[in-house]
């Protein structure tokens, strides 16, 4: 059988679950991966805060102990975590269409997560987004 191989060229772009990830859905569920939560020295919660002046979400890493600190809850299998922030979403009047990722979410020298609206991109979930290789190969 004769076979027309074609090489995949690998770009040395790390994988999204490999830099700092954070998205948020209407409900106020922000959701960050594995990486970004172990960036952040892997906290059991998070301060909440807004910042009106740039439109940016900030998650703190605290302690269990600590005043209005929020459970970063385990997401899925691989380590990532939501925390539920609907009551910062009423609180400050910020209401989304639909899921959006952050784009460039950054740590500043405070430890805060950084997280700006102003720069959000949509990231719909769709039903039925794994896709059949089937269907989905040129033949």
């Amino acid at each position: 059988m004769e076979r027309r191989w074609l090489e995949c060229t690998r770009h040395e772009k790390l994988g999204r679950w490999a830099e700092l990830y954070g998205a948020m859905n209407p409900k106020g569920d922000i959701r960050i991966s594995r990486f970004t939560h172990e960036a952040m020295e892997g906290p059991e919660r998070y301060i909440l805060l807004f910042d009106t002046l740039n439109n940016t979400i900030g998650l703190k890493p605290a302690r269990p102990s600590t005043p209005n600190a929020f459970p970063a809850g385990r997401r899925g299998m691989h380590g990532g975590r939501v925390i539920r922030a609907r009551r910062l979403c009423s609180e400050f009047g910020i209401t989304l269409p639909q899921n959006v990722r952050f784009e460039n979410p950054k740590i500043d020298e405070e430890g805060i997560l950084l997280l700006d609206l102003r720069n959000a991109r949509p990231a719909p979930r769709a039903p039925g987004a794994l896709l059949d290789a089937r269907a989905c190969c040129a033949r």
